[in-house]
């Protein structure tokens, strides 16, 4: 069975036909300079056009309006099917016996904005996205969202260039997959993606059948310096109160959870 491009992916510039030669020549050195990358993804595009979809941002195309490159939005929708599959394939094999409640925050831990944005940067993918001016003055190129974006549709890209190459679309896209995710799928435990207040109190309630609270230490900061102080402690029977974590931060949540952090980490599994 041969597989069709989406219609908005199969027009795109081509280096090798067009009126204008200087065009193309700039069109072959654009698309060559992204070979790096390539080497970076483990993957080597029949259509690297497809690649640079998958880095073009739409403040680009608004300025850009005659090029010919679409947004990489369509791959971005695409590519974010493609992760969730991976993903849960991924952590299906790594935990076969948990339940799919925890497979599914698991997945949400790994396809999350911050978690996308990291393996972004692992790559260095935010110097080569293609961007506005506007928005590479507002810094855009490193802010999580514009990252977290890049690399579903990066993704998206890869798993339809092997598909309209004839190609197995699936494994393609799996290997890079396990290249850029992998290693965090492999050092994932049961309880990541919990928040780590739960996490503390699922702890405690299992060790001594109590709930733990929070307080404030020391006074409440003036709002135009907010720095935030707390601990976390448990009564025990007859009252006595043991502190088993303190913390600070710019807000009162921030300042728990350090606080929370700092338990779990004085208190054995």
């Amino acid at each position: 069975m041969s597989w069709r491009l989406p219609e908005v992916l199969q027009r795109l510039p081509d280096a090798e036909e067009g009126a204008d030669e200087d065009a193309r020549d700039e069109l072959r050195r654009e698309l060559e300079s992204l070979a790096p990358l390539c080497e970076r993804l483990g993957y080597q595009f029949h259509r690297p056009a497809l690649l640079r979809v998958a880095l073009t941002l739409g403040s680009w195309c608004n300025e850009h309006q005659d090029a010919g490159w679409p947004s990489n939005a369509c791959l971005e929708f695409f590519g974010d099917a493609v992760l969730d599959l991976l993903a849960a394939d991924a952590l299906w094999r790594r935990f076969p016996d948990l339940s799919e409640g925890i497979l599914t925050r698991l997945r949400a831990s790994v396809v999350s904005e911050p978690a996308l944005s990291a393996v972004a940067r692992e790559l260095g993918l935010g110097e080569w996205l293609f961007l506005g001016r506007g928005d590479e003055l507002r810094g855009i190129r490193e802010q999580d969202g514009a990252l977290a974006d890049a690399v579903e549709a990066v993704l998206g890209a890869v798993h339809l260039d092997a598909r309209a190459a004839g190609h197995d679309a699936l494994l393609a896209s799996e290997r890079v997959f396990v290249r850029l995710f992998g290693p965090r799928v492999q050092g994932l435990q049961p309880d990541d993606g919990v928040d780590v207040k739960s996490r503390l109190q699922q702890r405690v309630q299992a060790r001594h059948r109590r709930t733990p609270s929070y307080e404030i230490v020391g006074e409440r900061p003036p709002p135009g310096a907010p720095h935030w102080r707390a601990r976390v402690v448990l009564e025990r029977e007859g009252g006595e109160l043991v502190v088993l974590g303190e913390g600070e931060g710019r807000s009162l949540r921030a300042a728990e959870r350090a606080a929370a952090k700092a338990a779990l980490a004085s208190i054995p599994e």
